[in-house]
């Protein structure tokens, strides 16, 4: 019979004998960050208005495990901050998370329940994304529910410039750059992975919207990989 699972990182609590998850803890979307919120004289309800970012939650997981050695092992797969976690009932979805508080409790005589408190980003990502790859100019879809923030490599000589939707980066390229559009980690790196921002000379860093989304590049550009990141609000 299956038995409700995590996967930390690389590690499986599947792996660990007579383990199971008892609780997920309350699953939430992500939720949108207002930058007003006023009730207007006349207007019925409230008047909201949004910043365009997201805010992830709390949330506590718990496990049931037969060996005090178990609990510590499942505690010692997190690490800080940015755990990639995989629930059982969601399969081939992912989550990011920083760790907050975990704890062992005895359960009866020889059982044990490890408790794991996160923060839990915003966004359900889909896994093993596939790289869209273009030669040139062309169009990608995001078929997530929200914009995305992607991982692009760029191949190319010289001035050029890349162009998704009504955005548009400018770079100097000695044979390619890779630009990760991810929030907190938004840099610019050479091909043998090399942080070089200067490669970037204008232009903000890409979001990748919902649905069909036109690429046109200038300049001596040979080939556009876009790894997508696609995700979704819950």
């Amino acid at each position: 019979m299956a038995v409700n699972f995590l996967i930390i990182n690389t590690f499986n609590t599947n792996t660990i004998s007579e383990s199971v998850v008892t609780d997920f803890g309350d699953i939430k979307g992500a939720i949108p960050r207002y930058d007003e919120q006023k009730k207007l004289f006349g207007m019925n309800g409230q008047y909201n208005i949004e910043d365009g970012a997201y805010d992830g939650y709390e949330r506590t997981f718990k496990l049931f495990v037969k060996r005090y050695e178990d609990a510590q092992a499942i505690i010692n797969a997190f690490q800080k901050q940015d755990n990639v976690l995989e629930f059982s009932y969601q399969l081939g979805s992912i989550y990011y998370a920083d760790l907050l508080e975990s704890e062992i409790s005895l359960h009866g005589q020889n059982n044990w329940i490890v408790s794991i408190k996160v923060y839990q980003h915003p966004f359900r990502y889909a896994k093993n994304v596939q790289e869209v790859v273009l030669l040139g100019q062309g169009t990608i879809t995001n078929p997530g529910t929200i914009y995305s923030e992607p991982i692009i490599t760029i191949e190319g000589q010289g001035e050029v410039t890349l162009t998704i939707g009504n955005q548009t980066m400018g770079l100097n390229l000695s044979g390619g750059a890779r630009i990760d559009c991810r929030q907190r980690k938004q840099n610019v790196y050479t091909l043998n992975g090399q942080l070089k921002n200067t490669l970037r000379t204008r232009g903000p860093f890409f979001e990748l919207p919902k649905g069909v989304t036109g690429v046109t590049t200038s300049g001596n550009v040979s080939k556009i990989k876009i790894q997508g990141n696609w995700r979704y609000i819950i």
